[in-house]
């Protein structure tokens, strides 16, 4: 990023905490997610990860000077993670609904997780549209 300015640098830190907090806690979520219940399938938390390295690649290309790109690999991940995640953890009727679940020593660990998540997912998700509309000041200044 040599030559850019202070707002492209205060986006680019805040973005790949958000994004990079965001990672870790999905990882911490998982570990739960599947000692809370047990029947979560296989293929889902790897899966799960690895969409989660787009948002992570999005800093890479925002860095890089695609703005736009960036802004499409952390909305689009972040964003549909936030709208299931909120559904399934705050809205539907399921055992992982955080207001339903049963006492148990996890139970806390978990809404804590859930909470974090849509904290996160949805300051990325405002992150990611800052870079959609994100000009460089250099190109600001043309004619």
């Amino acid at each position: 990023m040599e030559g850019t300015n202070n707002s492209t640098r205060r986006l680019a830190f805040w973005s790949a905490a958000i994004v990079v907090g965001n990672f870790l806690a999905i990882i911490w979520h998982l570990l739960l997610l599947v000692e809370v219940q047990p029947s979560t399938p296989n293929f889902l938390p790897p899966l799960l990860l690895a969409v989660n390295l787009f948002p992570i690649a999005g800093i890479l290309a925002f860095t890089r000077g695609f703005p736009k790109l960036a802004a499409g690999m952390i909305i689009v991940p972040l964003g549909v993670a936030l709208v299931i995640g909120s559904y399934s953890h705050f809205f539907s009727p399921g055992a992982d609904n955080v207001f339903r679940m049963p006492l148990g020593p996890l139970r806390l660990t978990f809404q804590v997780s859930a909470m974090l998540l849509v904290i996160l997912e949805g300051l990325g998700c405002s992150f990611g549209f800052r870079m959609l509309t994100y000009v460089p000041m250099k190109q600001a200044l043309r004619p």
